[in-house]
């Protein structure tokens, strides 16, 4: 009988300590963290092609002024940027304030070609 109340006792011991606002706020610490990580190990291959293709443009349509950079840096930032632009600039023929004539022809092939777009038309 004793033992029961000793299991019972740590058992609404155990209750109230895991209830508590600070062991809430610690679980919630390490499933945020946790959840970053799987984050970000699944977006790796996705940043990894991205950098890639951000290293290619640059190599491909060097010398770039500074804007451009940081225009090439905003639409490489994520898969759907890079298709949101190649939509709009490459298959639509919308005016691009930042690239013209054969620097934007040569910019949109390198898109196609990327295994950006490869991974975009097999989804």
């Amino acid at each position: 009988m004793l033992r029961f109340f000793i299991i019972a006792a740590e058992i609404i011991v155990l209750i109230l300590v895991l209830r508590s606002p600070f062991v809430q706020y610690l679980f919630e610490d390490i499933q945020n963290t946790v959840s970053d990580w799987l984050v970000s190990i699944s977006t790796l291959a996705e940043r990894e092609e991205l950098a890639s293709l951000q290293k290619e443009i640059n190599e491909k349509l060097s010398p770039l002024k500074p804007y451009q950079q940081s225009y090439i840096q905003q639409i490489t930032a994520d898969t759907a940027s890079v298709k949101r632009f190649y939509n709009t600039y490459c298959e639509n023929d919308d005016i691009n304030p930042n690239f013209s004539g054969t620097k934007r022809a040569q910019l949109c092939l390198t898109i196609k070609q990327s295994p950006v777009m490869q991974v975009a038309k097999r989804n």
